[in-house]
């Protein structure tokens, strides 16, 4: 089998063109740096807004595993992600390939209501409509990961977690908000994208536990240099405490920000208890997820 895999210079990409036993296609634009990609792997140039250039990257294709989206540019989000599917979905029925693997966000799943306010998650709804909604000559799978985790993080979406602690000795309240997370590992991400290429079909959740604040910075400077300490603070004690400091501070004029934004409360990717730990492989732990991304950025000298 020949798959094409589009997104393929991204997070999820190259991580499982490093993993891949058959022969594989990386679809990138012209303007995309093709240097990260494993030794081997041969590219097409071709757009998901040009119907002709996906036909001509299709030609010789048996499978195809739809990464590349639009996520933080709202502009591109329908246009990209839903109509640009729409595309390749075509394209890829008149190619005649024999596989299709989409991969979705947690808040496109069925059973995870996903947030009106959010125009990825809508644009990725929208996508499922377009997979699940009609016949095709061809299989398709879905799957669904919360918060991924894990090495060749090269557009650092985890940087940010990482960072602080890297920084400081000490991590207090207001240096982190109150947040929850659920995190998998991107091997088992991969993993799960292999399955479906194997044959697996229908929806496929990659979900771990569901994890509080706490615990994901304490793991964080566990596996980070410079001995960290993170002293949690129960968020009561931040809405009483912190936010009222903090106020005084902004009102006295030394603190740019007044104290509402600590009482944010960030959810990255948690879902329903029966809906937690569920993969069609066999998991690794969110520890190892963690330690493998600090281990991966301190290999490459951010750390």
């Amino acid at each position: 089998m020949t798959v094409l895999v589009t997104g393929a210079t991204g997070f999820v990409g190259l991580n499982l063109l490093r993993s891949l036993d058959r022969e594989a296609v990386a679809m990138v634009r012209p303007s995309s740096s093709t240097s990260r990609l494993p030794d081997g792997v041969d590219t097409v140039e071709a757009d998901l807004s040009d119907a002709d250039s996906l036909a001509a990257a299709l030609d010789g294709v048996d499978g195809v595993v739809h990464l590349a989206a639009a996520v933080y540019d709202k502009a591109r989000m329908a246009g990209t992600n839903a109509t640009g599917t729409e595309r390749l979905v075509d394209a890829a029925a008149d190619a005649g390939v024999d596989r299709f693997v989409f991969a979705s966000t947690i808040g496109a799943h069925p059973e995870v209501p996903a947030d009106a306010d959010s125009a990825y998650q809508q644009s990725k709804v929208a996508s499922e409509e377009l997979l699940f909604g009609r016949d095709h000559p061809f299989e398709v799978s879905a799957i669904y990961p919360t918060y991924i985790f894990g090495q060749r993080d090269y557009r650092l979406t985890r940087y940010e977690h990482v960072r602080p602690i890297a920084t400081n000795r000490l991590l207090v309240p207001p240096l982190y908000t109150a947040d929850t997370y659920n995190i998998v590992h991107v091997d088992d991400v991969v993993a799960t994208i292999r399955r479906c290429l194997d044959g697996t079909t229908g929806r496929q959740l990659v979900t771990g536990p569901n994890l509080s604040n706490k615990q994901v910075l304490g793991a964080i400077a566990e596996y980070t240099p410079g001995k960290c300490t993170v002293v949690n603070v129960p968020y009561g004690a931040i809405r009483w405490g912190v936010k009222p400091a903090m106020d005084v501070l902004y009102r006295a004029g030394i603190s740019p920000v007044p104290g509402d934004g600590f009482l944010e409360r960030g959810d990255y990717g948690t879902v329903r208890e029966d809906l937690t730990e569920r993969a069609p492989v066999r998991q690794r732990s969110w520890r190892t997820a963690i330690r493998d991304t600090v281990e991966w950025y301190e290999s490459v000298g951010l750390l």
